[in-house]
């Protein structure tokens, strides 16, 4: 493999493909975000799975990214979002208010959302490489925001629309800094 100059951005990122691999046996770390993943669970004190987790057929991870040893390795699913510089300022006014989504790709049908059951579900906001803060969702507030939601899409397709089985949303509103479901939890 060819080195890279020390002090270059290439470096650095190169250090962070390496750190992933070695510490989480994980190949690409910015993919689908996985960074996020690692550093939630480093702040929190979770388990991460190895590798990729979710899979339609893997019962031991679906749905989840990580186990949490303080609550007998119950498993973890993390959504994340980005914060803008604005929102991030307004976070630090604690005048925050703005709608995150949780999004479900694995939430197509009645059966996919029931494995979601026994998961604690936790949305991450990040403003660059910082995990600014965690609410962790009611998870009976998720499956019934998932199957609403499938409800109206599977209406939606009997009346002839072509409508994606992918991105099944969950949202989180923030009023003054604080979510109106949930709570923050870091």
């Amino acid at each position: 493999m060819d080195t890279f100059k020390p002090g270059t951005f290439q470096y650095h990122l190169n250090k962070c493909f390496e750190i992933a691999a070695e510490k989480y046996n994980c190949e690409d770390p910015f993919d689908k975000c996985k960074y996020r993943e690692i550093i939630a669970a480093e702040k929190l004190g979770h388990d991460l799975f190895e590798g990729a987790s979710g899979g339609k057929y893997n019962d031991e991870t679906y749905g989840a990214d990580a186990t949490d040893p303080k609550d007998n390795d119950g498993k973890v699913e993390y959504k994340s979002a980005k914060m803008t510089k604005t929102q991030y300022d307004k976070y630090k006014k604690r005048v925050l208010k703005k709608k995150y989504a949780m999004v479900y790709n694995g939430a197509y049908d009645k059966e996919s959302i029931a494995r979601y059951a026994n998961i604690r579900h936790m949305i991450n906001l990040f403003y660059k490489a910082e995990l600014v803060a965690t609410v962790e969702v009611p998870t009976d507030y998720v499956l019934e925001t998932l199957n609403k939601n499938l409800d109206y899409d599977n209406t939606r397709r009997a009346n002839g629309e072509i409508v994606t089985t992918n991105c099944n949303s969950v949202g989180v509103q923030f009023v003054d800094n604080t979510p109106t479901i949930g709570e923050i939890i870091d």
